[in-house]
């Protein structure tokens, strides 16, 4: 029997794991072969969760994100780090990052199982029995779930609510050094159009020799269409046509897959915790889920750590402090900045978006105390997040609008800010 069994590979299952596995015996199970290629924005905030690794390893932080452009059809703006001395933070190769989680965790003593995937849970007073579409039986103290957006189903057979969805995809583009660093004046873009989807960005994030890009869909849309609606982006849509000249793509290679946001109101029960984007630990606004699920998984390591040592029961009760800390550190505060930014350009009707998005950049490029505040914002640990600076934003871009776009806006600007406070 093994004291804690990992259901999921992701930032969260890997980074717990590789926490935890000096203190318990572990077993790490991944229903797929291996770890998907993925190119991610890593703000420097994310540092201090990274528990030993490197973020000088240029094989997985293979360059800094100093410039992040914010695209309207009509204008562009953005943050230039170099404003401020410092850059933003990696962008990091998210695949090799999670490796050596990985294959730490098995020099440590832990045991993995890829492309074994779970298919039921038995949860009963001394353990919890987990069995796999391979025949297998393991059976352990306490049960991790970190299975992201991918595993809903089990998540709902053993009692959890699970968050809000959307479908999102995303390709990876691939070129040359030389032929990426002529392409592109920035390390990350978000683009906001409604016509590609009216729940979140478009984006692309710019590795050194790869690409990533995508976007989330609307609701009700289809595989099919998710897939369709990004090969005609990148054949046609004019504004990104310099961005990928020369750069190669494969429609077949197109990943998509649920991207979940809003967390759910439970995060533990008796012998079992969620953690990461399984627990709807997204922010809202930019869909950034590689810092949450560091922060869970180390909340949820610190949480377990001293009840191993006493040889707990796991019960919902001694599992509780994952819970405050996880309010403390990221939806008290830090998540709240994304609630009110979404309310304010998600799901309002085009013009709207438009028009309010088109106001944001003109801003950003006016304000040197905004550019800093969103450069203090990839820096500064959570825990200070300060929500003084996301009201002050709010209000100055609701001034900036037109007498009849106050009359018209003004509720849904007030409802932002209520949700900021």
């Amino acid at each position: 029997m093994y004291d804690i069994i990992v259901i999921g590979s992701g930032i969260s299952g890997a980074s717990f794991a590789h926490q935890i596995v000096e203190n318990a015996k572990t077993l790490l199970i991944e229903a797929n072969e291996g770890i998907d290629l993925r190119t991610n924005v890593f703000p420097e905030h994310n540092r201090e969760y990274l528990n030993g690794i490197n973020m000088e390893n240029h094989d997985i932080f293979p360059c800094n994100h100093k410039k992040t452009r914010y695209f309207h059809k009509e204008i562009k703006g953005g943050i230039d780090s170099d404003e401020f001395g410092e850059p933003l933070g990696k962008i990091v190769y998210t695949e090799r990052l999670l490796d050596t989680f990985i294959k730490q965790f098995e020099e440590k003593g832990g045991t993995v199982k890829f492309n074994e995937r779970v298919k039921n849970v038995q949860k009963n007073p001394d353990k919890v029995q987990v069995y796999t579409n391979n025949g297998e039986e393991y059976s352990a103290k306490l049960l991790i779930l970190a299975t992201g957006s991918r595993g809903f189903d089990l998540q709902r057979k053993v009692g959890f609510e699970t968050p809000d969805s959307y479908l999102g995809i995303y390709t990876h583009l691939n070129g040359s050094e030389n032929q990426i660093k002529e392409n592109f004046d920035f390390d990350y873009m978000f683009h906001l159009n409604p016509n590609i989807g009216q729940n979140g960005p478009f984006f692309f994030n710019v590795g050194t020799d790869r690409v990533l890009t995508g976007f989330l869909g609307n609701a009700g849309d289809t595989e099919a269409q998710c897939i369709n609606k990004l090969d005609r982006i990148l054949q046609n849509y004019k504004y990104i046509q310099p961005n990928i000249k020369g750069l190669k793509w494969d429609k077949s290679e197109f990943v998509t897959g649920e991207i979940s946001k809003h967390p759910i109101t439970e995060f533990t029960q008796d012998r079992m915790m969620v953690l990461g984007e399984a627990a709807g630990l997204v922010t809202a606004f930019f869909y950034e889920g590689l810092f949450s699920g560091l922060v869970s998984a180390n909340l949820a390591a610190k949480t377990i750590k001293p009840l191993l040592a006493n040889d707990s029961n796991f019960a919902k009760n001694e599992l509780k402090n994952y819970k405050k800390e996880i309010h403390r550190i990221l939806l008290d505060k830090y998540y709240k900045n994304g609630e009110g930014f979404e309310y304010i350009f998600y799901n309002t009707g085009s013009t709207t978006i438009n028009k309010i998005w088109k106001v944001y950049i003109e801003f950003v490029n006016e304000s040197k105390r905004l550019r800093r505040n969103i450069w203090d914002a990839h820096r500064a640990p959570p825990e200070g997040y300060d929500l003084e600076k996301d009201k002050w934003a709010g209000r100055q871009i609701f001034n900036r609008l037109s007498f009849t776009d106050k009359i018209s806006l003004g509720s849904k600007f007030l409802s932002a800010l209520m949700k900021v406070y």
